[in-house]
């Protein structure tokens, strides 16, 4: 018995080796894995700040139109900034009247852009009911582009 062990001898060190390699190459890729997540977190968060200030520059647009109720012409509201932790960002609105408006069925187009970012935000704003009571500007499309 004892000349079988003294054969095997340093096997079972040689067997926990290999599963403790094994074991942190498994630890180093999950950190890999872990890094790049969290790399790529700071452009998730730029792109949420971004598609934010362009919503933001919808909703400003929506109650600008409201508020003034143009009729069928273009106009540019302030610009309007938005403070971020990580910086300001100013929103600018463009409103266009489209040769389909007329008095009867106002409509207006908007374009937003914001400071950081190159892309733009289209809307088309209608009065449905035209000439209602009570604000009746709403949002018919909108598009990131």
């Amino acid at each position: 018995m004892a000349s079988r062990h003294r054969r095997q001898r340093g096997q079972a060190l040689l067997l926990v080796l290999v599963f403790l390699a094994a074991f942190l190459l498994l630890i180093w890729a999950a950190l890999r894995l872990a890094s790049g997540a969290f790399l790529s977190q700071a452009s998730v968060q730029t792109d949420t700040r971004e598609t934010y200030a362009l919503d933001a520059g919808v909703a400003y647009g929506l109650q600008y139109v409201r508020v003034n109720r143009p009729p069928c012409r273009s106009f540019n509201p302030p610009a309007f900034t938005l403070n971020y932790p990580t910086g300001n960002v100013t929103v600018t609105v463009t409103v266009t009247a489209p040769a389909t408006c007329r008095a009867a069925n106002p409509v207006a187009d908007v374009k937003v852009t914001a400071t950081g970012t190159s892309r733009i935000l289209r809307a088309e704003f209608v009065e449905n009911p035209p000439g209602g009571v009570g604000n009746p500007w709403m949002v018919r499309w909108q598009a990131y582009q």
